[in-house]
């Protein structure tokens, strides 16, 4: 996505807060303190939170997935691969606070503003679907990621011991429900 200047200051100084704390507790005052401008200029940008939420999001999907095709071109199963480097980002550094918005506000955000984190999360599904054989590739995309979004929750959570073994689990589990094996 373009922004304009004062709108990539914006959002990555959302990036630089989230990273710092692993979610989105963060004020707009906060955002826009840390990016140089003031609060009517934020709100010159973005109608709120969300908006700038939504905006980060789709920068680093944007980011993520031209990473993830790049890395799962050596793949001979790319769908594996996309699974495999998805949870390898994680490792990234950077990668905790964007995890860490996304998956603590993916419900909410898929509640309150379906349309936007829908084109906000498109670079990531968009790739996903095209590695998906199916009748339907951009809903069970959708789906796929939902279960690899829980996935990244346990480990930013701390409940998985070995990221890699659940990264292969969530591939078996998933390619299975999609009659891939």
């Amino acid at each position: 996505m373009a922004f304009s200047p004062r709108a990539e200051g914006l959002v990555d100084a959302a990036r630089r807060l989230a990273n710092e704390s692993g979610t989105a507790a963060f004020t707009v005052a906060q955002v826009a303190e840390r990016a140089g401008a003031s609060l009517k200029a934020f709100y010159g940008c973005f109608r709120g939170k969300d908006e700038l939420l939504l905006a980060l999001i789709e920068d680093d999907s944007g980011l993520g997935a031209a990473l993830l095709e790049a890395r799962i071109a050596a793949y001979d199963h790319p769908l594996e691969g996309f699974v495999d480097e998805l949870f390898a980002l994680l490792r990234e550094p950077g990668a905790a606070g964007y995890a860490g918005v996304l998956v603590r506000e993916h419900r909410r955000l898929g509640e309150l503003h379906p349309e936007g984190l829908d084109t906000a999360l498109a670079p990531i599904t968009s790739l996903l679907a095209s590695l998906i054989p199916s009748a339907d590739p951009k809903r069970d995309a959708q789906t796929m990621l939902g279960v690899l979004i829980t996935g990244i929750h346990d480990i930013l959570l701390g409940r998985v011991d070995d990221p890699t073994e659940l990264a292969s689990y969530l591939y078996g589990f998933c390619t299975r429900g999609l009659d891939l094996t």
